[in-house]
């Protein structure tokens, strides 16, 4: 009879511990706060190991127990398969959840969206870059105001932590793909087409002014170059202090200083690109339209182009339509 009586308080006791350690697992599985929504962003570096991960969601408060997390990992024979990225947690997510994020690497995205678009200068796209955090500000200019034209326009996607070089590089290769090789002057005259027109086959029909003028050794007088070349000239005497808003130069002042972007006072292209053209633009450059034309000018709404073959019908126009 003792003996039944012994094995019937074993078994409670037996039953006692299952029901206990029962009790533990499901109390450590379960969410730190249920009704906690908020969400944290941890990071799992690269090599951390599971003892370290561990720490860092303990320290945030999103499991209950570090030794229980590692044994629940250890458990399900994952402790190889976790991945290192940034993940977005919340104290309300139960353990397993936690756990399936990090070993399904189910973390952020390291890639930034960029959009660049055409016409964009250097300055242009460094302030891009800098606002997503890519670069610090400056990094991109500096580097490459020298190379302008050379950067497609298009939607990028970056790495966080790449380079500026890099990054420059993805968007000269780009170039090269989307438009194949494009000669000097082709690049600086699809630059300016990019700030003088907008519609395709204005941007042919400015192109054939160009052509026209350069043939007779007539001054272009684009105000973007002049307005570039000023942005440019401060730039280099500031040491490249902050980067250049074209936006903000003074035209009719700028138009009284000498420089090779002078297009009033020097004669032929600028020296070199003035913004980073299209594949619009690029082909019009290449494919100027043929016409009679030597002048344009744009209503004050930019919403026309109105072309003249001789200079006393521009300046009838420029009464007509600008008041000038």
């Amino acid at each position: 009879m003792w003996l039944i009586s012994y094995f019937s308080r074993l078994q409670l006791t037996i039953i006692g511990i299952a029901v206990v350690c029962l009790g533990a697992i499901v109390f450590f599985l379960l969410p730190v706060d249920r009704n906690d929504v908020s969400l944290k962003t941890i990071n799992v570096s690269r090599g951390a190991g599971l003892q370290d991960i561990a720490e860092t969601l303990k320290q945030n408060d999103l499991i209950r127990s570090k030794l229980f997390f590692v044994l629940y990992i250890m458990a399900i024979g994952e402790q190889s398969n976790l991945k290192a990225g940034r993940y977005i947690l919340s104290r309300g997510m139960p353990l397993p959840q936690v756990a399936s994020k990090i070993v399904g690497g189910k973390a952020l995205s390291e890639d930034v969206g960029v959009f660049i678009p055409e016409g964009y200068n250097v300055w242009e796209i460094d302030e891009r870059l800098a606002l997503v955090g890519l670069i610090k500000e400056g990094e991109f200019a500096r580097r490459y105001h020298g190379q302008e034209g050379h950067f497609f326009p298009d939607t990028y996607r970056f790495s966080r932590g790449m380079s500026v070089q890099d990054i420059a590089e993805r968007m000269e290769n780009n170039f090269l793909r989307k438009a194949g090789y494009v000669g000097n002057e082709v690049l600086i005259i699809a630059s300016l087409l990019e700030k003088e027109a907008r519609r395709e086959k204005d941007m042919g029909l400015v192109s054939g002014v160009i052509k026209n003028r350069l043939l007779r050794g007539m001054l272009l007088q684009i105000d973007a170059s002049v307005i570039y070349g000023g942005c440019l000239r401060k730039y280099v005497a500031t040491r490249f202090a902050s980067n250049c808003d074209v936006t903000k130069v003074p035209v009719r002042a700028e138009l009284a200083v000498d420089g090779d972007f002078n297009t009033y006072r020097r004669p032929g292209l600028p020296p070199q690109p003035i913004a980073n053209p299209g594949l619009q633009s690029i082909k019009a450059a290449r494919n100027p339209i043929a016409s009679d034309y030597f002048y344009y000018l744009s209503t004050r709404d930019g919403s026309r182009i109105i072309f003249s073959k001789t200079g006393a019908e521009h300046v009838r126009y420029r009464a007509q339509y600008l008041g000038l």
